[in-house]
């Protein structure tokens, strides 16, 4: 644990850490290009009005199984939470991401109301 022997002007910035373009943004372009080819894809987009039921079960799922194995074997425990808990918490992280882009909800406070309970 030396002394620190480098100075603010020698530290390299962010411009070799990311990639950085002046291209438009590929996504927009993306669904512009499919939407011409495909236009019966536009029934598609929106909010999903099952997320909040979806959530609220993967929570409820979690919740009870964390009464449930109070009094499993550490064994037993490890198994159900790598199985169930692993499998929940993924669910809830790609619920969190889709309310992200408004698409579980209507209104951006219910996306945002539904993705506290996800993440609780």
């Amino acid at each position: 644990m030396g002394r620190v022997t480098k100075r603010a002007a020698d530290v390299v910035l962010a411009d070799r850490d990311f990639f950085f373009s002046k291209d438009d943004e590929p996504h927009a372009k993306r669904r512009m290009e499919i939407l011409k080819v495909h236009p019966e894809i536009k029934d598609l987009m929106g909010h999903e009005w099952r997320t909040k039921y979806i959530v609220a079960a993967t929570v409820a799922l979690q919740v009870f199984m964390a009464w449930l194995t109070l009094q499993w074997s550490w064994t037993s425990y490890l198994i159900a939470v790598y199985v169930v808990g692993a499998t929940a918490n993924h669910s809830l992280f790609l619920a969190i991401h889709e309310l992200a882009h408004n698409l579980g909800a209507k209104t951006l406070n219910a996306n945002r109301i539904i993705s506290m309970v996800a993440n609780w």
